[in-house]
């Protein structure tokens, strides 16, 4: 039986490590081990050759990578998906991360603030009482990236000034509760102009992440957020409950599902995610067995020949969001796979790493959005680094 023993632990993967099941190591032959450190190390290698290519698109004037301007919550993800090869344990990473992170921190809130909070899509934002946070703007899952990306560096330095910056982007994040179409759910944007579920899915994580950090005083009331965002969320139409999936984004005018309700990868990622940190914050592993029916959902609903893939999307010109997409379910299935391993996560990773790299590679180590193939250009640094979140879930859970 599948031990159900799980702890945190300082600067790991949502800070987990799952405790092996009696017996499974002493009767591995020291082959199989071999084997398995020998595929573990072609992961990194890979994954650590794509990262060097990932750097020649960060612009140092103003902290981002360059991918679909304005760059913005691309960049944060790029920089998540760096840490997270910094707690896997790429040398190379951490020699980065070291300059990177603290550059970051400072010239891309400076740059924000010098664009008028208004980084998102082209759009402009009437954001005359912003906060003074200067990775906050208009747009809440937009906040939600960065005060992931924040929690993910302090992770990995200690820094506080990250783990503030992150709870002040979800103070704001909370202005956005309650939409005209439900008062236990979140909007999209300040100007309320859109319900979308990477909202809600990004605010249970951040809520969740939060109460697995601060201190004791504060965890009760990260976590009842996260509990009270999951309750509605479930409720409503953008998540099918029956067959656990998240689904698109509803009217504002009906309250409906709009025409194409498919959903995405990205947003049930975040909920994997968040899922896996609020049964640690709560102790309740109700919440793990439903992230385990999200993914094993996603797995099925989501790929083509075993490898993620996005629904409904020209896969070639898949447009400026969604290359960024498959790699954070990735990074949800890497974190739930840590919590509560089962080998049907690490054999997906596998396959989509080894079509990543056999399939979807352009030169030495560049990736684009297709993780079937073939590769299509440009490239730059949003499907490089999604696809790059592919090559570390292989790597963390081959290891």
């Amino acid at each position: 039986m599948r031990s159900s023993l799980f702890f945190l632990a300082a600067l790991c993967l949502e800070s987990i490590v799952a405790l092996p099941q009696t017996g499974i190591i002493a009767s591995t032959t020291a082959a199989q081990h071999t084997q398995v450190n020998n595929k573990a190390s072609i992961y990194q290698d890979h994954a650590e050759a794509a990262l060097e290519r990932l750097q020649q698109w960060y612009n140092h004037d103003t902290g981002l990578w360059t991918s679909y301007s304005p760059s913005w919550w691309q960049s944060a993800n790029a920089l998540t998906t760096l840490i997270d090869m910094v707690q896997i344990g790429s040398p190379k990473a951490k020699k980065i991360a070291d300059t990177v992170i603290p550059h970051t921190f400072q010239a891309a809130g400076a740059f924000n603030v010098r664009e008028g909070h208004r980084l998102k899509r082209a759009a402009a934002v009437d954001n005359t009482k912003e906060e003074k946070n200067p990775y906050s703007n208009g747009y809440y899952d937009d906040m939600g990236w960065w005060a992931m990306t924040w929690i993910k560096a302090y992770d990995v330095t200690g820094n506080k000034t990250y783990l503030a910056t992150a709870e002040a982007l979800f103070a704001d994040m909370t202005t956005g509760w309650g939409t005209n179409c439900s008062a236990e759910g979140m909007w999209w944007d300040k100007q309320h102009t859109h319900v979308d579920p990477i909202a809600d899915t990004l605010f249970i994580e951040v809520a969740a992440w939060l109460a697995n950090r601060v201190q004791a005083d504060k965890k009760s009331r990260y976590a009842d957020w996260a509990v009270r965002a999951w309750d509605g969320f479930r409720r409503s139409p953008m998540y099918v409950s029956g067959e656990h999936y998240v689904t698109a984004g509803i009217s504002v005018q009906t309250c409906r599902l709009g025409k194409n309700p498919h959903g995405y990868t990205y947003s049930n990622g975040a909920l994997v995610s968040g899922l896996v940190a609020l049964s640690i914050a709560t102790g309740n592993r109700d919440y793990l067995q439903e992230a385990h029916k999200v993914a094993h959902t996603i797995m099925k609903i989501m790929s083509k020949d075993g490898v993620l893939r996005e629904p409904n999307i020209n896969q070639a010109h898949p447009g400026q969001a969604a290359p960024q997409f498959k790699g954070v379910f990735m990074r949800g299935l890497m974190r739930l796979h840590a919590a509560d391993p089962r080998p049907e996560y690490r054999e997906f990773a596998q396959r989509c790493a080894d079509s990543i790299w056999d399939k979807n590679r352009q030169g030495a180590a560049e990736l684009g959005p297709d993780w079937n193939g073939p590769f299509h250009g440009p490239a730059n640094a949003s499907p490089h680094s999604s696809a790059m979140d592919g090559l570390a879930a292989a790597w963390r859970m081959t290891e």
